[in-house]
C-alpha cells in the first residue's frame, strides 16, 4: 500500500489523496514536541544535520512548556489563566528554562537533566546562531542527550499527574487546535467538516509511550530507531479483517 505523504504543518489537519485520487482529510492526535522531535530524527535521517538540531531543540523547548502548564493545572490554575501567564515568557526561553527547572525541583525535589551549559548549550547556540554545520555524529548526540531530557522527565510526570498530564495534551494537542478550525470553516460556509483522526506513533509520545510495551518498536536510541522510520516510509503490507457473515435466515 503507497502511503501518500504531505508537508508538516500546525494545524494537524492533512488533506491526502490517494493513488486512486480520492481525497480525504485527517487530524493527527498528537502535540508539538512530539511531532518535532520525529521531524528532527527524520532530518538526521535523510542527512539534515543542521536542520535536525534545530527542530530537537524546538521539541525540548515546547516539552518545556508543557510541563509547566501540567504543573500549573497541579495548582488549579485554568487555562485561561494559563495562557494569561505563558505569555510574559512566550518569547523568552531563558526564562522559560528558569520556569522549568524550578516547577521540576518543586514537584520532584530535585533538579531536572538540562543540557550542559560546558557542552551541548554552546553546541546548539554555535549550530543556531552561528551557522556550524554539524556532523552526523554531532546530531546523532545531541538529540540522544534531549531524548533523555524529556523522557526522563515526562515519565515521571505521567506517574505522578496521569490524568492531567492527558487533559493538558488534550487542550493544547493538534487535535483540538483542528477541531477549532473545522468549526470557523463550518462557520463560514455552511459545510460540515468529516475528518478521521489517528495518533503516530511517534518516539516521544504522551498518551501511547513506548515504555508501555517491551516489544515496542520505539525502543532505543535514535540510531536504533532510523532504520524503522525509514522503513515506515515505504509501501507496507495491509492486512484487512472482517467478521465472518452471518448464516442466512431460513425462508421457509
Amino acid at each position: 500500500i503507497l502511503t501518500p505523504f504531505e508537508e508538516v504543518n500546525n494545524s494537524g489537519i492533512y488533506e491526502v489523496t490517494c493513488s486512486k485520487g480520492h481525497k480525504s482529510k485527517t487530524v493527527i492526535d498528537n502535540i508539538d514536541f512530539e511531532i518535532l522531535f520525529e521531524y528532527g530524527i527524520n532530518a538526521i535521517a535523510d542527512g539534515y544535520y543542521r536542520e535536525s538540531v534545530s527542530s530537537i531543540t524546538s521539541a525540548m523547548e515546547r516539552y518545556f512548556e508543557f510541563f509547566i502548564k501540567v504543573i500549573l493545572r497541579a495548582a488549579n490554575v485554568d487555562f485561561k489563566s494559563i495562557d494569561k501567564v505563558w505569555k510574559n515568557i512566550a518569547s523568552q526561553s531563558e526564562r522559560q528554562l528558569g520556569a522549568y527547572i524550578i516547577s521540576y525541583t518543586q514537584t520532584f525535589g530535585e533538579e531536572p537533566l538540562i543540557l550542559s551549559s560546558n557542552k551541548e548549550v554552546p553546541f546548539r547556540n554555535s549550530v543556531i546562531h552561528k551557522g556550524f554545520i554539524p556532523s552526523q555524529g554531532d546530531a546523532l548526540s545531541y538529540g540522544n542527550i534531549v531524548l533523555n531530557i524529556i523522557e526522563s522527565s515526562l515519565l515521571r510526570l505521567k506517574r505522578k499527574y496521569p490524568k492531567l498530564t492527558n487533559e493538558v495534551f488534550e487542550h493544547y494537542g493538534y487535535k483540538r487546535i483542528a477541531q477549532g478550525l473545522f468549526d470557523k470553516l463550518e462557520k463560514e460556509t455552511g459545510t460540515e467538516q468529516n475528518c478521521a483522526c489517528v495518533n503516530i506513533l511517534t518516539t516521544i509520545d504522551v498518551k501511547h509511550g513506548r515504555e508501555h510495551d517491551k516489544a515496542d518498536g520505539r525502543k532505543g536510541t535514535i540510531e536504533q530507531r532510523i532504520p524503522y522510520i525509514l522503513e515506515f516510509r515505504g509501501p507496507r503490507k495491509l492486512i484487512l479483517l472482517k467478521d465472518k457473515p452471518r448464516p442466512k435466515k431460513n425462508s421457509h
